[in-house]
């Protein structure tokens, strides 16, 4: 019975995060048009100051438990957070959501590489592998005849190496603070620096009008991508196997083509398609590698 309720508890955690992956894809598109009327931290400063309110107000009861450490941890992943964003969205200001989501996806290849640096954890040679095929597929996602990255391509490699350290330390904290109360504060934080940022280098932190767009954009990244997302990935990723949480984080990606297409009409060439299936095929090698090789070793 035990271990029927754990594959139970395991299916279930795998559905939600492939929920999530296809909310965070469908959030490319609709970000890159929503700042194109708001300012970008202005933009970020509206999106956490809801997801905030709302985690605040879900967290209510348990206020009373906040740590110190909580604080420390929260502060420190929301941070990181905060710089993911940052680059993230000034990024997609100077290229297409698509590519914005092909190389923001690194993180799952990037991932192993910290780990070894954080962990002291020799790589194996399926993640020496992975490492050559994603440069392949970035390659041929971005570089246009001279070897040089654009400015938005390389702001998104600086959101995807962020990105990486958050899923890092998310795996770290989670373990000891209470998931409600940890994500409330880096959400929070996110909040203050997104913030400052609007007030030191905006003009306005309010946008001059409302439209129907940016109330929509604002509730899906706020509500569904912010507080649903964080809270989904932090409590129930630890019930599923590290290897099927990648592939399905893989979903993130593709989920962002798909959108990107029916909402902004963006089209990849057959070079650029090609370069982002070789992405993730490299994700699901290496992480697939390493269950493997987990095996072999009687892991």
């Amino acid at each position: 019975m035990n271990l029927i309720n754990s594959k139970f508890r395991e299916y279930g955690a795998d559905a939600s995060l492939l929920f999530i992956s296809i909310i965070w894809g469908s959030t490319f598109i609709i970000t890159k048009q929503a700042i194109e009327n708001v300012q970008v931290f202005s933009f970020l400063t509206l999106r956490f100051a809801l997801a905030s309110l709302l985690l605040w107000i879900i967290s209510s009861s348990k206020i009373k438990r906040l740590s110190l450490k909580t604080v420390s941890d929260g502060s420190i992943l929301g941070a990181v957070l905060f710089l993911t964003y940052a680059f993230q969205t000034v990024g997609l200001k100077y290229t297409s959501a698509s590519v914005t989501a092909f190389i923001t996806g690194l993180y799952v290849v990037i991932v192993p590489i910290l780990s070894l640096i954080i962990l002291n954890k020799k790589p194996g040679s399926h993640l020496l592998v992975g490492v050559l095929l994603s440069f392949t597929g970035l390659s041929l996602i971005t570089l246009t005849g001279k070897i040089a990255l654009s400015r938005g391509e390389v702001l998104v490699l600086a959101n995807a190496l962020f990105a990486s350290f958050h899923i890092v330390l998310t795996d770290h904290y989670s373990r000891r603070n209470d998931i409600f109360l940890l994500t409330a504060v880096q959400i929070s934080v996110v909040l203050c620096f997104s913030l400052l940022t609007s007030l030191i280098f905006e003009k306005n932190i309010l946008p001059g009008s409302c439209s129907n767009q940016l109330i929509f954009a604002l509730l899906l990244t706020g509500i569904f991508a912010t507080v649903v997302a964080f809270l989904i990935q932090t409590g129930l990723q630890k019930y599923t196997t590290p290897t099927k949480a990648a592939v399905i984080y893989g979903m993130e990606p593709v989920s962002s083509a798909f959108f990107s297409y029916f909402i902004g009409a963006e089209l990849l060439t057959l070079r650029q398609y090609t370069g982002a299936m070789i992405i993730i095929f490299a994700m699901i090698f290496v992480e697939t590698g390493s269950y493997y090789r987990s095996r072999s070793y009687g892991a």
